[in-house]
């Protein structure tokens, strides 16, 4: 198997040596096949969303290598962390965390900065990614003026400002009906049919019962429980 990213004894500990110690994710290892869909799946406080920021380089394990196209990206000086982040990984967030007051292009090309590509290849990116989510139309509309829907797009828009190698989504359905969700999951499809690579962290059935998922993480109490490469 191809990985694309790969966790090595990754344990993830929240206040350590202090009363409320929580150990988040404890001695996972686990591979990210390249190109497919991948869930990490579990109730909520199983470990999946902490994982997926290990993942991610959102956090720093604890213990263990995260192992990113090869290179062990753990314990890199922060600068260089955040450039594998902004080059490799896009990000849906469970709220979205879009800001409010800017408009939908605004939001959307924030990953971007600072960068060294030209406003005019900025623009057009930008542009182009918001035609094929249908929010064209929207491109200078203040984000809270957005209906639940339209935010969602503008959040997948923003993950795919930077053109990552691998989307990871946060419990993408969480706030959504089963339209809205539909509809997400379509879009993640036609992402990978594209060649991206997918993370989702989620307890959704919606999702995980799908026949696309290539890859099952079952995870419990910080630990996996079982993993399936389907």
């Amino acid at each position: 198997m191809d990985a694309v990213i790969r966790a090595e004894d990754v344990s993830k500990v929240f206040n350590a040596g202090l009363a409320d110690e929580v150990r988040a994710v404890a001695g996972v290892s686990v591979e990210i096949p390249r190109g497919r869909i991948t869930v990490l799946k579990g109730p909520s406080g199983s470990g999946k969303t902490t994982l997926l920021g290990l993942i991610g380089c959102m956090s720093r394990p604890t213990e263990g290598k995260i192992i990113v196209e090869g290179k062990d990206v753990a314990k890199l000086p922060e600068r260089f962390l955040t450039n594998v982040r902004r080059k490799t990984f896009g990000f849906i967030f469970q709220h979205f965390n879009l800001i409010r007051g800017l408009t939908v292009s605004e939001n959307v090309m924030l990953p971007l900065y600072p960068t060294d590509i030209d406003s005019k290849q900025m623009q057009q990116r930008m542009e182009e990614i918001l035609g094929k989510l249908d929010l064209t139309a929207k491109l200078n509309v203040k984000i809270e003026k957005l209906s639940g829907g339209q935010q969602q797009r503008a959040a997948i828009a923003r993950a795919l400002i930077n053109e990552p190698a691998v989307v990871l989504a946060d419990e993408p359905t969480a706030h959504l009906d089963t339209k809205l969700s539909g509809d997400l999951l379509n879009i993640i499809t036609a992402l990978n049919k594209e060649g991206k690579t997918i993370v989702i962290a989620t307890h959704d059935p919606l999702i995980y019962e799908k026949p696309y998922i290539d890859n099952i993480i079952e995870m419990r109490d910080g630990a996996v429980k079982e993993a399936a490469l389907l």
